[in-house]
């Protein structure tokens, strides 16, 4: 007997620009809002989220997420579920500060060359970010959510508002080959996971700009 397998898109929005992000600092569990006049910035997304139907709609619970969506697509704001495990890496004492202001700190340059090994001081081991990533992803299985037909191809369509690191870790455990800093997704930008659920397992393709 063949084994059952399900698709869905994953339509992964990255939250738009902060002041933390303009400074190119670090913003993990930090709550930054975004810039003023960010109706400006978010109009493309805001133009591209109308032309398609969503079976659920998520958002990462800090500020900059829900700010993203509430002024992109208040229709969709209304409905979604915001979800802790959406959030960006927590870099704990490292949180606002720059690559300038960390590289002299030896902890800082070994976490950079082998972050499985090193976890920030105060902040997130990696498995652990792994782990509520993959939850979510479990989750959307729930539900029949693989069989409602509501996306491109009859292949049903989930959207999260979410942060770059998110976006490319779901790349990096789904999508074989892939390396985590291969993915890069702008402020405001929007990319697609086409996920396949078989045999609990957890495979996907990386659609790039959707």
């Amino acid at each position: 007997m063949s084994s059952t397998s399900h698709e869905l898109d994953l339509i992964l929005v990255r939250h738009g620009t902060t002041s933390w992000n303009r400074d190119k600092r670090y913003v993990g569990h930090a709550n930054p809002g975004l810039l003023p006049g960010a109706e400006d910035e978010l109009r493309p997304l805001s133009h591209g989220l109308r032309k398609r139907r969503f079976a659920r709609v998520y958002s990462s619970d800090l500020r900059r997420c829900t700010e993203t969506l509430r002024l992109a697509a208040p229709e969709l704001a209304a409905a979604a579920v915001m979800d802790a495990r959406l959030r960006e890496l927590d870099f704990g004492a490292w949180d606002g500060e720059t690559y300038e202001s960390l590289k002299h700190l030896q902890m800082y340059r070994s976490w950079i060359d082998d972050p499985r090994c090193v976890t920030p001081p105060g902040g997130e081991r990696l498995e652990h970010f792994e782990g509520r990533l993959v939850g979510f992803l479990n989750s959307l299985q729930e539900g029949g959510l693989a069989q409602e037909g509501s996306g491109v191809e009859d292949i049903p369509a989930v959207l999260a508002v979410t942060h770059g690191g998110v976006i490319r870790q779901l790349a990096v455990l789904t999508v074989p080959g892939v390396g985590f800093w291969s993915i890069h997704v702008p402020p405001a930008g929007v990319a697609g996971l086409r996920l396949c659920y078989q045999e609990g397992r957890i495979t996907g393709s990386w659609l790039g700009d959707v």
